[in-house]
């Protein structure tokens, strides 16, 4: 009985091992790290304390609402065409590198895992 219940003491410890591990290799980023202004191939983006945000290009501006979980940070575009009613485009970044004045990104929906790189102003 001793022997089954060391075995299971054993798995149980190895499980919460790896599951601990698992956690450990998720990246978490500071949200303060993000706020500012940043830009990036022809967009200037402006990240708020309240999760607020916009975006520009060619003189075009959308506003977005952000959140970061982990490694993940996602904008919620807010935008009108003409003549449609409102649409909502989500982008999730995942962020590979963060300091004070860069941040890479890749969008998780491309496949090809290509880097965007963000430079603070």
């Amino acid at each position: 009985m001793k022997k089954k219940l060391t075995r299971w003491s054993l798995v149980l410890a190895t499980i919460l091992f790896v599951f601990a591990s698992c956690s450990l290799l998720e990246d978490d980023y500071d949200e303060d790290m993000i706020v500012g202004s940043w830009t990036t191939s022809g967009w200037s983006y402006v990240f708020n304390e309240d999760h607020t945000g916009s975006r520009t290009q060619s003189g075009r501006t959308q506003n977005f609402t952000w959140s970061l979980d982990g490694d993940e940070l996602e904008l919620k575009i807010e935008g009108y065409e003409e003549g449609q009613t409102e649409i909502v485009t989500f982008i999730v970044y995942i962020i590979e590198e963060l300091n004070e004045t860069r941040m890479e990104v890749y969008d998780s929906a491309d496949s090809k895992k290509e880097i965007i790189v963000f430079k603070k102003k």
